[in-house]
């Protein structure tokens, strides 16, 4: 079993290895971590993770394998975990990224980082209470609507067939589970119910959570525990664990625009959210949307597509326009994917895989010909944002702090455009105003 540690030990220089299974998670994790003070990389691949990790830095790293079937996703948790823990001290925290909205492979994931890391417990907590995202009695709510009831139930690529988070990871794992109520979590003895969980053999704790003070005290007692529990859950988590075991909140210096130039804006995501975005933001701000019908990149003129499309961004930038390139779908296409599939005798991870190879070649194709470089790119949608920094080359992103209140900023290492200010953020997340909270930011730097 894991290696106990003692109380001094516990109190020791904080390191932490988080596991995400998406890009875009990966840096909502590195945020809060970036602003109390840790240098914080994601990667994208551990092929060249051999420097031990010192105090005050964590490594993240995105599996991409939240709509991988359930093994492959557990294997690719084990060899990230594998490769990546000689690299840090007996004192590190292990933090699993698991999706807020329970998509993806909770349970399988949760099982492999248990067995690789030999470790007693898991402590799950999915709530992000400033998205209005809590479980109260085991389920999971999104802004007061049962998770089923939104647009995650029927997501195009990895829909979520229950709320129930317990059940949701007995899908795919058969690990003894215990749910924590509110109450149970607020109680002065929550610390010895976990003890008494462990020693009863429990694997892993699904606890409520409604706002940010119960995580943080989820995370108090986590740390009384004589060993480090594996901590699984979304970006409220983390918060509360960087808030509890780093300095207080530094900040981030913000980055220069050197040059005056618009945005270039990708927005990969189909969900309600991103649409409602580019929306809003296109009623307050003159910029040129470029719109792909994805249907039309299972046709047989699909990479005749590439120029002209290139053309037309290259076009708006030089001109010094803001370009909002988008995938959104309207809900009728959101609902035509399953019968696009079946008649296509494709996959729903394949069509997603295809759309994100067409964009990530589109944007490479951009900057391999554009005369004037925009200020910076902003990246909407996890598998999009990846494939758009794989197909500039990025071996990793160094995050360096977040705008508009829920996008992290950073820099695509050893990528084309290694000097601009990348932004990203998960398809889902965000308010009405989060892209042209993005596009002012960046007009207010340049007038400067």
């Amino acid at each position: 079993m894991a290696k106990k540690v003692t109380t001094t030990d516990l109190r020791a220089p904080t390191q932490i290895l988080a596991i995400a299974d998406d890009f875009t998670g990966a840096n909502d994790t590195g945020v809060a971590l970036v602003e109390h003070g840790m240098v914080v990389c994601v990667r994208f691949d551990l092929t060249d993770c051999t420097r031990r990790e010192g105090a005050g830095r964590a490594l993240i790293y995105s599996t991409d394998s939240r709509a991988l079937s359930a093994a492959e996703a557990a294997k690719s948790v084990t060899m990230a975990i594998e490769k990546a823990l000689p690299t840090f001290t007996s004192h590190r925290w292990v933090f699993k990224k698991m999706d807020s909205t329970l998509r993806g492979n909770p349970g399988a994931e949760t099982e492999a980082a248990l067995i690789a890391l030999d470790c007693p417990l898991a402590i799950v907590a999915t709530a992000v209470p400033e998205l209005g995202r809590v479980v109260i009695e085991g389920l999971c709510y999104v802004k007061g609507c049962l998770l089923t009831d939104t647009e995650f139930g029927t997501d195009p690529k990895t829909p979520v067939k229950t709320a129930n988070v317990g059940m949701r990871f007995a899908e795919q794992t058969a690990l003894r589970q215990h749910h924590v109520s509110l109450n149970a979590l607020r109680a002065n003895d929550f610390q010895t119910q976990l003890t008494a969980l462990v020693d009863a053999g429990i694997r892993i704790v699904i606890v409520d959570s409604q706002t940010s003070e119960d995580l943080a005290c989820l995370v108090r007692a986590a740390e009384t525990l004589p060993f480090r529990p594996l901590l699984v859950g979304a970006s409220g988590l983390s918060q509360a664990l960087a808030s509890h075991c780093l300095n207080e909140i530094k900040t981030s210096p913000p980055f220069e625009v050197r040059r005056p130039a618009p945005v270039l804006a990708v927005v990969g995501s189909m969900s309600e959210a991103a649409a409602g975005q580019i929306a809003f933001a296109l009623q307050h701000r003159s910029a040129e949307l470029i719109n792909i019908d994805v249907l039309t990149l299972f046709t047989d003129r699909a990479t005749e597509l590439l120029t002209p499309l290139s053309m037309q961004i290259c076009s708006a930038i030089e001109k010094g326009r803001h370009c909002i390139v988008s995938t959104c779908q309207n809900t009728d296409q959101r609902q035509y994917v399953a019968q696009f599939c079946q008649q296509n005798q494709i996959s729903r991870l394949q069509m997603g895989n295809s759309i994100a190879t067409f964009i990530g070649q589109l944007i490479q194709y951009v900057f391999q010909t554009i005369k004037t470089q925009p200020s910076g790119v902003y990246l909407s949608g996890g598998d999009i944002a990846l494939a758009v920094a794989r197909a500039l080359g990025a071996k990793g992103f160094e995050i360096k702090g977040q705008i508009a209140g829920c996008v992290p900023w950073g820099y695509l290492q050893e990528s084309q455009i290694e000097c601009l200010p990348v932004m990203t953020k998960a398809g889902g997340f965000g308010h009405e105003n989060t892209l042209l909270e993005v596009l002012r930011f960046f007009e207010e730097k340049l007038s400067d």
